[in-house]
């Protein structure tokens, strides 16, 4: 079986894999991602994040990561395409690599068809795409927890919210954090991140208007 051949094989076999496969898949890990983010950043801030998650904040995890600001949606949205752009253009460069006489035949030969089979795959850009997630998920958990708690420390924050409870009490604070069932806040008051319940508890949360310069 020439070369040739054998790569042609490879993509036969990568091409069993339908979209809704690597789909689910990809669903799967973005799942894991967006477990693994809330873990870091909640855990920094001294909460286990698991003993108020329920499964409807696990499943939607991932898309409140990247809805958190449209900046890091661009990036990441950003990111894929910059990865699909430079696999096709590396693709491009082998097969035009692969025209010179000088790979035409042996060991030059064999080494260049092994990186265009490698290249050639249906989904080879998955694998980098995956990679490039996971750094993005991790880093934001690591950077933002660490951002957070040093101005909690530092009472370095301005009141970005106002809770407004179902006995009437509104609350300037700083949101921290939240989910289906619970807020995390702080107030200037104290350095403790306070936990409060939303249903039963909490009437209305709404953003304080930054100020006009």
């Amino acid at each position: 079986m020439s070369t040739e051949e054998k790569i042609e094989l490879k993509e036969t076999n990568t091409s069993q894999y339908g979209i809704q496969d690597v789909m689910s898949i990809g669903y799967v890990f973005l799942l894991i991602l967006g477990v693994l983010n809330q873990t870091i950043y909640y855990g920094i801030l001294g909460i286990n994040i698991f003993e108020y998650t329920t499964v409807l904040d696990v499943l939607i995890s991932p898309i409140a990561v990247l809805s958190d600001s449209w900046i890091i949606l661009v990036t990441v949205i950003g990111l894929v395409i910059l990865m699909i752009g430079y696999f096709k253009l590396i693709r491009m460069f082998y097969d035009r690599l692969a025209k010179k006489e000088k790979y035409q035949k042996g060991k030059k030969k064999e080494k260049l068809d092994k990186v265009r089979a490698s290249f050639n795959k249906k989904y080879a850009v998955i694998p980098f795409i995956l990679f490039v997630m996971m750094s993005m998920y991790v880093g934001l958990g690591v950077g933002s927890g660490q951002k957070i708690k040093e101005r909690i420390n530092n009472f370095d924050y301005k009141y970005t919210d106002v809770i407004v409870f179902e006995d009437g009490e509104k609350l300037n604070t700083k949101i921290v954090g939240k989910n289906s069932s619970y807020v995390f806040y702080v107030t200037k008051e104290e350095a403790n991140i306070n936990i409060v319940p939303i249903e039963g508890n909490i009437k209305l949360i709404k953003k304080i208007k930054k100020e006009k310069k």
